[in-house]
């Protein structure tokens, strides 16, 4: 069976539990799924660069489909992420190149607080919400790189609501996630694209 829009999801989660009567929670169960995999999958596939601006006041806003922050740099040099406990434990200093960042809320800090040139640049590599499955966005870079993800976590959280074993899609969502891993550490060292065998 092909697996490559939402319609089709629904209709392959039915097929594997054998269950006609479930197609109004199945919405539901692909739901959760999403939930969990942009809580715990941080890969290539949901991965985006961005510059951002700077306000006088050294905060940045966050852009709206961030989930966290991989890394930050100040004109191409990397910054190490502090605690907001951190952060305001240090004594406010201004006029110097930052070293750390942190996020409050929908706000990166920058510390110290730099004076902003215009040709001062903050540079973010993030991770993204790629946005939820619907009868209207019928498919998103996760789901077009990972198929098997979706089924299987969908299927695990299907099994939650029937109260049966849920152990056999967990195992296929654990390797699925081990995969896409893999994959991108392979990528990452040899500098070449991430692309994922489908495991589905």
């Amino acid at each position: 069976m092909s697996l490559t829009t939402y319609d089709e999801l629904k209709a392959s989660v039915a097929d594997w539990l054998n269950r006609e009567d479930l197609s109004s929670v199945i919405p539901d169960f692909i739901e959760l799924a999403e939930n969990r995999i942009f809580h715990e999958l941080r890969s290539p596939y949901n991965e985006k660069t961005i510059d951002l601006n700077l306000s006088i006041d050294g905060y940045a806003i966050l852009p709206s489909d961030y989930l966290e922050a991989k890394d930050v740099f100040w004109n191409y040099n990397p910054l190490s992420r502090i605690s907001l406990t951190q952060l305001h434990s240090y004594v406010p200093v201004s006029g110097q190149s930052p070293e750390h960042f942190a996020r409050e809320a929908h706000r990166l800090i920058l510390f110290p607080n730099p004076t902003v040139l215009d040709t001062d640049k903050i540079r973010m590599i993030y991770y993204y919400d790629p946005g939820r499955l619907t009868s209207t966005a019928t498919s998103n870079v996760v789901f077009t790189g990972a198929p098997e993800l979706y089924l299987y976590a969908t299927l695990a959280e299907a099994s939650t609501y029937m109260g049966s074993d849920s152990s056999r899609w967990e195992q296929g969502y654990q390797n699925a996630v081990g995969r896409i891993m893999q994959h991108a550490k392979t990528a990452e060292y040899s500098g070449s694209t991430a692309t994922i065998q489908s495991g589905y």
